[in-house]
């Protein structure tokens, strides 16, 4: 009895990380404003609360940078104890328009085993005598816009990461009331699947709480603006193909975030 009440604890296990794993949001914690040829600081932040930091992400696994002329210039990250977030800056050329600033993680193999959570190779842990019950990779990205100008078409670019929220509204359009279109790609075809938004400040003490849900079909997903301030719309993607003695399950996240201005 006391073997399968273990069990099935393990097991439970298996289908909540995938939900609970750290999302991935880049933040302008100082308010600068960006100038052309001057370094523009940014944080990059891992948290369960949107947009509360929690941990430090593994610098070799996170590249972050300014997207310019469809091509990412990555940055040197410092990581901050005291804050808990990575410290980055970029320096954009041209401020006629939005630019694009983008964060990604490379995740490790994470595997639920007899002796509890573990990072490390399914072959890896196995080899060390570990009983695996179920080994995951969660690689995150972050795609944040700044600058957003109501003639500007670079806020629409598409960089072909393997979960990517497109904005079909431009940000300099949003409003408080109005609708925030995006499109949703998975490996380049139509996601259609659930989608979560907030914004900064909603809630704080609870973890996985967001101000609004919807869900993508074919792709197309639509997000009521309710609140001015730095919004971020997220998507998911769990239990895709793994990779023979890595991880069984590849999952993604994504998110776009854009401020919303209080005057509009």
């Amino acid at each position: 009895m006391f073997k399968r009440i273990i069990t099935a604890m393990l097991l439970t296990a298996m289908f909540v990380l995938p939900v609970s794993a750290h999302e991935l949001t880049i933040k302008n914690v100082s308010g600068q404003a960006p100038e052309a040829g001057k370094p523009f600081n940014l944080t990059v932040q891992s948290a369960h609360k949107f947009i509360v930091p929690e941990e430090v992400e593994i610098l070799p696994r996170v590249k972050a940078g300014i997207i310019e002329n469809g091509k990412l210039t990555a940055s040197e990250l410092k990581g901050n104890d005291d804050k808990l977030w990575i410290d980055f800056s970029v320096t954009p050329s041209d401020l006629s328009g939005s630019f694009i600033v983008t964060a990604i993680k490379d995740g490790e193999s994470w595997c639920v085993t007899n002796e509890g959570g573990k990072s490390g190779a399914r072959k890896d842990l196995e080899a060390q005598g570990l009983k695996v019950l179920s080994a995951n990779k969660y690689d995150k990205y972050a795609k944040a816009i700044f600058n957003a100008s109501h003639e500007d078409k670079n806020f629409s670019q598409v960089l072909g990461q393997p979960l990517e929220i497109i904005p079909v509204t431009n940000p300099a359009d949003a409003k408080v009331g109005g609708y925030f279109d995006v499109k949703i790609l998975l490996n380049g075809q139509p996601y259609t699947g659930p989608v979560w938004a907030s914004y900064d400040g909603f809630v704080t003490e609870y973890e996985n709480t967001y101000a609004y849900y919807t869900e993508a079909e074919n792709g197309e997903a639509h997000v009521k603006i309710t609140a001015p301030g730095w919004w971020g719309i997220r998507a998911a993607q769990s239990g895709l193909p793994g990779v023979e003695g890595d991880y069984d399950n590849l999952n993604l996240r994504a998110f776009l975030l854009f401020a919303v201005s209080s005057d509009r």
